[in-house]
């Protein structure tokens, strides 16, 4: 048996899913499409079911690719059952789209989650009463204490077609069925029931009015009934109407509790400053918590594999076979330095943030400050994330919805200078220069950020759409939940970029070992002489492509020095300066590029690749000629 799972942002859909499916779930896209969604499998009553956890839609109007192959979906895949969740507490918006998944006319249930968090706001729901308004099966559900799962299945199992499918007035639904019928006569075969592309093509959805157009008869008849009907605008106030019909005749508010405490804490949460006051110190917090709680784990762990490096020299005495382990290792051990100590707490609070209403505090904040660079306030989760590491900054891209602004996102998110690249910055820089001149690229970085953003917006085809912000009310995640979240964002990076991580790592221990590291120098000679670079250090831009931190740390072998301290007698100001900025923008590590193409696919991964070895190239050009005019 196969289940859908689709509703509003918001409503609690996957607390749901997690519920049911969530250890035994798996990503995948859908055909043709690079939007994902989640299969989970799970035994219920002796039976087989599937469960789809669609992405979260308002209405079966799509305006972005989430949402329309959502509707795809459910109007191609072949479902027993549609599962509509709605968010109790605001049951009057859900009903919209609950009223316009009854003309699929598809086997349906209503979850009706957060019946404790309507209960605070005083809001009693007559079941019996919603169920005759509606004509399909409701069951109350509390999905966070996995009160009414096993309900919500087992009338899922049973479920039939809704029984009222004319829930407009009769003059409505007259001019509905005409063109319905019409486009039935006309049409071999339609992606979308012919009833649903009739109402959203006469209530002007472009998408659907396209599909009618493709047949001349049908084209007139839907002109003709716009202009009776307002351009569609009747059919609209309608289903709002009839909305506030069913919360009036199923439901009663009484006094609410606790809602005066979410206002309060809003005030300050989203006041036009205290807001930013918040938000900074908030944002200091998750800094201090994954870097520099992560540090002491990723110190145990580098002293583990320095270790395991020491017994392998020790115990292995063939060279060949040496450098082959040796690679492997140091390849596990540069992936598990990055995923334990800083990608699971990540996470973890960001899990958090989602499930306790705060994120969407922040995307909120800072939506106007992000929309000068294309971009909406989701993103600035991406670019705070980049200073610790590219990977969860890059992950991080997939709660933005709309494809453009995504790529845009991810964009942006590769040039902002990792944990890795700041240790670049300060063992150099700051080191052999002064502190003063790590700012200043700091701000350059930013400055770079911008005019890239302010570009990407002006080249990029489309446009960015307004984002419709949806604020929930503040609740308390659960550690299940959390938990199931933080494996779902860490899973990627396990079953993708380790692989990568290694195999790189071997690639690059068979160069040393043989030897063709001078080959490399030879071929990177005229780049490193362009930017006023000695040819030795070459190779230790290849080694930069494997994890950031090698650059520094390979730096004076490359030059033949013992140690790093002894760099400025290789290299002048000037050359340190111009090293450091390339390595701080040119192409991103193994594992971020793994986790590009994972989010933006092939093209996207290329385009940014090469267009940060551009910035770099120029930038760091021009800081030559720079040093050498003054």
């Amino acid at each position: 048996m196969k289940i859908a799972l689709i509703g509003q942002p918001n409503c609690g859909k996957s607390t749901i899913f997690n519920q049911l499916a969530g250890y035994k779930s798996i990503s995948a896209n859908f055909p043709g499409a690079t939007v994902s969604y989640t299969i989970g499998k799970f035994y219920f009553q002796n039976k087989s079911i599937e469960l789809v956890d669609l992405p979260g839609t308002y209405s079966l109007s799509w305006y972005d690719d989430a949402e329309k192959e959502s509707v795809k979906a459910l109007a191609s895949m072949d479902f027993d059952c549609i599962i509509n969740v709605l968010d109790a507490s605001t049951i009057t918006r859900g009903l919209e789209l609950t009223l316009e998944l009854i003309s699929l006319d598809k086997p349906m249930v209503v979850a009706l989650n957060m019946m404790d968090e309507a209960k605070k706001k005083g809001i009693e729901i007559d079941i019996s009463k919603l169920e005759d308004s509606i004509g399909v099966k409701v069951i109350p559900v509390i999905a966070k204490q996995a009160k009414g799962i096993k309900d919500l299945i087992s009338a899922a199992l049973t479920a039939q077609k809704p029984i009222k499918r004319c829930i407009y007035s009769k003059r409505l639904e007259s001019f509905i069925e005409s063109l319905e019928q019409c486009l039935k006569s006309q049409a071999t075969t339609l992606i979308l029931p012919p009833k649903l592309i009739a109402i959203k093509a006469i209530e002007g959805f472009s998408a659907c009015e396209e599909i009618v157009s493709w047949y001349p008869k049908c084209q007139d008849l839907l002109e003709t009934t716009r202009v009776l009907l307002n351009n569609g605008a009747e059919i609209t106030k309608e289903r709002h109407a009839l909305c506030l019909d069913i919360f009036e005749y199923s439901a009663k508010v009484k006094d609410s509790k606790g809602l005066p405490i979410s206002e309060k804490i809003d005030e300050i949460l989203l006041h036009p400053i205290w807001g930013y006051v918040s938000l900074f110190l908030i944002f200091i917090a998750i800094f201090f918590i994954v870097f520099e709680g992560g540090s002491p784990f990723e110190s145990l762990i580098d002293k583990f594999f320095s270790f395991t490096d020491e017994y392998l020299q020790s115990n292995i005495h063939n060279a060949f076979l040496l450098s082959l382990t040796k690679g492997a290792i140091d390849g596990i051990g540069a992936a598990i330095g990055i995923a334990l100590p800083y990608l699971v707490p990540f996470f973890v609070i960001l899990s958090i943030l989602e499930d306790s209403g705060y994120l969407s505090r922040i995307a909120f904040l800072m939506d106007s400050l992000m929309h000068k660079i294309g971009v909406h306030g989701t993103s600035v989760i991406p670019f705070i994330m980049g200073y610790g590491c590219s990977v969860p900054a890059v992950m991080a891209t997939r709660i933005i919805r709309d494809k453009r602004e995504k790529f845009i996102s991810a964009f942006l998110a590769t040039l902002v200078p990792c944990a890795a690249r700041t240790t670049v910055i300060m063992g150099l820089v700051a080191f052999f220069i002064g502190p003063v001149y790590a700012i200043l690229l700091y701000l350059l970085n930013l400055v770079v950020i911008g005019i890239a953003g302010t570009i990407l917006k002006k080249i990029l085809p489309g446009i960015s759409p307004e984002i419709l912000f949806d604020i929930p009310p503040y609740r308390t995640p659960t550690l299940k939940t959390t938990i199931i979240k933080t494996w779902y964002r860490i899973k990627d990076f396990v079953y993708v970029a380790i692989p990568l991580l290694v195999g790189g790592s071997i690639v690059l221990s068979l160069i040393d070992y043989f030897n063709f590291a001078k080959y490399i120098n030879y071929v990177f000679a005229p780049f490193m002489e362009l930017l006023g670079l000695p040819v030795a250090i070459g190779i230790v831009l290849i080694f930069g492509i494997f994890k950031k931190e090698l650059t520094l740390l390979m730096l004076a072998q490359a030059l033949g020095l013992s140690s790093i301290s002894a760099v400025s007698k290789m290299l002048s100001v000037e050359q340190i300066f111009v090293f450091t900025i390339f390595v701080m923008f040119y192409i991103p590590c193994l594992a971020t590029i793994s986790t590009l193409y994972r989010e933006i696919r092939l093209k996207g991964t290329i385009l940014i690749t090469v267009s940060s070895v551009l910035i770099a190239t120029v930038l760091a050009f021009i800081a030559h000629l720079i040093f050498l005019v003054i």
